[in-house]
């Protein structure tokens, strides 16, 4: 008998995980990427510590987090310039911006060194439950289990017979790295509110800021292409030197749920977004994605693969299904909240916040701890 051999559609984040630390454990890993080249579309990811956890057990954090800075408190301010909120973080419970490209080099460093064979040019189209896997040049790969772990528009998703959600969102969102200047502040990010608009700004390394503007998906101005600096400094005025550093932004007019009735069906396992893809305004999509991927690993260590599968979805799915209960509930407060009760959003949520201890739920998954 030979090693358990495992296919797995998409090089990114969360393919990278799995196919890195099922590797490590023994596991034959190839990797399907259907673009030309290995690459990390974005700019800054929130990381949290269930997110710098997986890093430190797949052994890619110090790489990953080269010259990042570490980040004390995350505050949110209305536009009176006014504290909403201040979460703070210490060592038990760490939050960095890493740049995507960074962290993304680190894992497939990561998985090759592991012995994963990295497969691109090579775009999966459909699965069966019997664990095989068929490309759009009609070559098909048999294991032991596939993982789909191809985006929000995953076509294995749609070829396999699993009762599913799709909705798409009516906010988007610009996002960049900009550079440092001495002015900034240090391990310190917030988040500025006005009206349906905001920008949040993080230090990730010590050469670049992220930054990020979202707003509804019918604010044209606001997500124009390129960036429209004038309309967000009209309503950001104190952050006109952040705004004019912006040069190139992702920009996404549209964000998507993700709703599975499960996460698997015979050999073959959904991963990241196409199980649970989300709005960003938790920061946690990636997080909740690559702690998922190291589950799934752990799981398949000590168990078959229908044990294993059952096991780490009963432990994942509610994690991930709660996170996006709270993102949705985040971004209904900043971009669907009746304009005539904007005055009075700020004491809400402050209210709110600390009367039922909504801060607890929102962190929910970074406190999530593999291998139970």
């Amino acid at each position: 008998m030979g090693n358990k051999k495992v296919i797995i559609a998409g090089a990114g984040l969360s393919g990278l995980t799995v196919g890195t630390a099922l590797a490590q454990r023994g596991w034959d890993v190839h990797l399907l990427e259907r673009s030309s080249e290995l690459r990390e579309i974005g700019a800054g990811l929130y990381t949290w510590e269930n997110g710098l956890k997986v890093l430190e057990e797949i052994n890619v954090f110090e790489e990953a987090c080269q010259n990042v800075e570490f980040i004390t408190s995350l505050n949110m301010m209305d536009e009176n310039r006014e504290l909403i909120h201040s979460t703070l973080f210490s060592k038990g419970n760490r939050f960095c911006v890493i740049p995507r490209k960074q962290i993304h080099s680190a894992l497939v460093r990561a998985a090759r060194n592991a012995g994963v064979s990295i497969e691109t040019n090579a775009c999966a189209v459909s699965a069966d439950p019997s664990g095989s896997l068929t490309l759009d040049n009609g070559r098909t790969y048999k294991a032991d289990l596939v993982v789909a772990a191809d985006g929000v528009y995953s076509n294995i998703r749609q070829s396999l017979n699993i009762a599913q959600t799709m909705e798409k969102m009516s906010n988007g969102a610009l996002r960049a790295l900009i550079p440092r200047i001495e002015a900034d502040e240090k391990g310190i990010a917030r988040e500025h509110w006005s009206g349906y608009r905001r920008i949040g700004i993080a230090p990730s390394t010590d050469q670049f800021r992220y930054v990020y503007l979202t707003a509804p998906s019918t604010d044209v101005e606001g997500l124009s292409d390129p960036i429209n600096k004038e309309e967000w400094i009209s309503s950001f005025p104190h952050l006109e030197s952040v705004i004019e550093r912006i040069d190139q932004a992702r920009l996404d007019r549209h964000f998507y749920y993700i709703y599975l009735h499960a996460w698997s069906i015979g050999r073959v396992a959904l991963l990241g977004d196409a199980a649970h893809g989300m709005e960003p305004n938790l920061g946690q999509g990636a997080g909740v994605s690559i702690t998922s991927a190291l589950e799934l690993a752990k799981q398949l260590e000590h168990f078959d693969v229908d044990t294993a599968l059952r096991r780490w979805e009963g432990l994942m799915k509610p994690t991930a299904e709660k996170t996006q209960i709270w993102s949705r509930i985040y971004g209904s407060a900043a971009s669907n909240w009746p304009k005539e009760l904007l005055h009075v959003r700020s004491d809400v949520i402050r209210k709110a916040i600390h009367s039922e201890n909504i801060e607890s739920m929102m962190s929910l998954a970074a406190r999530h701890i593999t291998g139970r």
